[in-house]
């Protein structure tokens, strides 16, 4: 077994009695996205795996990817030396290596509606990534899924199918596993990505009741075909309605008072049209009771009827395959790591489905968790001061996580806070790349992977731009402002204005950003921009900001 982090010699056998002898180095329950690639990299550098996989689908499906997870997929196909995972990083490797059906993001567009009246094209904001630079992937989840679970076969992992856990034992010396059927898995150290229903956390009552989380959402999702392009829909308005770049080649994220509806395009790739599929989740607020609660289908269509553009594109849509259903999101544990296991994932905990957080998060926690577990692999030492960072590092993902998805849904009383908010996150996610494309880049040229473990320990760990304390402040003002507007004791006009009046008047935000004026209906990212931003670094950018850019541009420019 060799690691990337430590080349640390072969793992040793561990010992034990015949009823405690290990069948395996690690169990891995669930046989969804982040276990995949965690049983991947495990299982190509040595490691007896075996993956518990009952196919339970996700509690709230995730289509949608982002720059983000993209990159940090490329990260990881990287640094633990696992080249097919990067495949996943890019439409046309999904396309080539993984599936047809998949989506291309060429802009992220959100879209306020108001019950009874057609969509206003004053109220929408589109955000482009640069001009040329390659569209992230959407993923059909199912296909992706278990692509990563053959994928993990062919590197000598065992993968036991349909196979449901009945319940997890943690002692001192492993864990053991026991199942509906067949023999039980004993395991050096566990790993539990399997979901809410989570045995582990059962088993040691970890969950937290109530939850820690203020954001209250529920979700109901599904695959759709028949969902009408959005352009056709305002056809009759096309001046009103021209963009950038065309609705339909990227994620549409339809916004209300209390309602958010993401309709992510599964087949808008080489061109935008066919019959789908599209990834559709539609989350309310958890106190909102439905008028048809006993159907999803009914639901979905009577909260869609109260939108005429909305009722239009969806007139013809058809559901394929069942409805995902939840009553509440929002659900936590005290622990995520303890004496020979790491929870993953949704078993961990999970916030809401909002620009897919919950699955950067879980990509972040494999790319921190894997090199510590084949070190301890290695040097069969699984002391939980080992694992302690990986929980700290999770769970201050999660209440970020939790702080920004409560901030959102409360900006969606008023299009004016919404775009606000919109402006602050879109400040933080041109910055907050930067530091992971700066660290890779540096690994890249020399095999040290010393920066990217420093960015575990970054100031502000979990939020959408870490280490800046300019940037945290912001989110932290305009988080309290959304609150009181949620508790009513603050107008919706007068908190948009305050959030717009900081992001002018913050020293690190530049005038290339084009954030100073509130009427701006489009944020791309043009060469011009970079120019400017490259220009301003040297000319009066503020001195905690103006090396990361420049790092990062040099990072963009070869290909970071």
């Amino acid at each position: 077994m060799t690691s990337p982090s430590s080349s640390p010699d072969p793992a040793p056998e561990a010992p034990g009695t015949p009823d405690s002898t290990p069948t395996c180095d690690v169990a891995v329950l669930g046989g969804r996205l982040s276990a995949g690639i965690l049983a991947t990299v495990l299982a190509a550098h040595g490691a007896r795996v075996t993956v518990v996989d009952d196919g339970a689908p996700p509690a709230v499906p995730q289509s949608a990817m982002g720059v983000h997870a993209s990159a940090l997929i490329r990260v990881i196909a990287e640094r633990y030396e696992v080249p097919e995972l990067a495949h996943l990083a890019t439409v046309d490797g999904v396309r080539e290596h993984v599936t047809t059906t998949v989506g291309a993001e060429h802009a992220h567009s959100f879209l306020y509606h108001r019950p009874g009246r057609p969509l206003n094209p004053d109220e929408l904001v589109q955000v482009c990534p640069p001009k040329g630079s390659p569209p992230d992937p959407h993923y059909y989840r199912p296909e992706v899924d278990a692509h990563l679970l053959r994928l993990a076969e062919n590197k000598g992992a065992r993968v036991l199918r349909g196979a449901k856990a009945t319940e997890v034992a943690p002692d001192a010396e492993g864990v053991t596993v026991r199942l509906a059927e067949g023999e039980p898995v004993r395991a050096r150290f566990l790993v539990d990505a399997s979901g809410p229903d989570s045995p582990l956390v059962e088993r040691l009552g970890l969950r937290e009741e109530p939850t820690r989380f203020t954001t209250s959402t529920r979700t109901l999702a599904t695959h759709m075909r028949g969902v009408r392009p959005l352009e056709s829909v305002v056809a009759d308005r096309p001046e009103e309605f021209r963009s950038p770049v065309a609705w339909s080649r990227g994620s549409n994220h339809h916004m209300a008072d209390g309602v958010r509806l993401s309709v992510i395009p599964l087949g808008n790739h080489p061109e935008p049209g066919g019959d789908g599929p599209f990834g559709v989740t539609l989350t309310v607020d958890a106190g909102t009771a439905g008028s048809t609660a006993n159907s999803p289908e009914a639901e979905f269509r009577e909260i869609v009827s109260r939108f005429p553009t909305l009722a239009a594109q969806f007139e013809g849509a058809r559901a394929e395959g069942e409805w995902t259903v939840t009553t509440r999101d929002q659900h936590s544990v005290r622990e995520v790591v303890g004496e020979r296991w790491c929870l993953l994932g949704d078993a961990a905990g999970y916030v809401d489905p909002f620009i897919s957080r919950g699955l950067s998060t879980a990509l972040e926690t494999v790319n921190v968790l894997t090199w510590r577990l084949l070190r301890a692999l290695a040097r069969d030492d699984f002391t939980p001061e080992r694992f302690a960072p990986v929980g700290e590092f999770l769970l201050a993902h999660q209440d970020a996580n939790d702080q920004l998805a409560a901030m959102a849904h409360a900006s969606l009383r008023d299009p004016r806070l919404l775009k606000s908010v919109l402006f602050v996150l879109e400040v933080g996610f041109r910055y907050g790349g930067f530091p992971m494309m700066i660290a890779h880049a540096r690994f890249r040229s020399t095999g040290d992977d010393s920066e990217l473990r420093a960015l575990e320990t970054l100031p502000h760990t979990g939020h959408v731009f870490p280490g800046h304390e300019g940037f945290y402040r912001l989110f932290g003002a305009t988080a309290t402002i959304c609150a009181q507007v949620r508790a009513g004791t603050l107008d919706a006009d007068t908190a948009s204005e305050r959030v717009f009046r900081m992001v002018r008047e913050a020293d690190f935000v530049p005038a290339a950003f084009e954030f100073r004026d509130p009427s701006v209906r489009f944020l791309r990212i043009t060469p011009v921009t970079m120019l400017r931003l490259a220009l301003w670094s040297f000319r009066g950018a503020p001195k905690d900001i103006a090396p990361l850019i420049r790092g990062g541009l040099k990072a963009v420019l070869r290909g970071g």
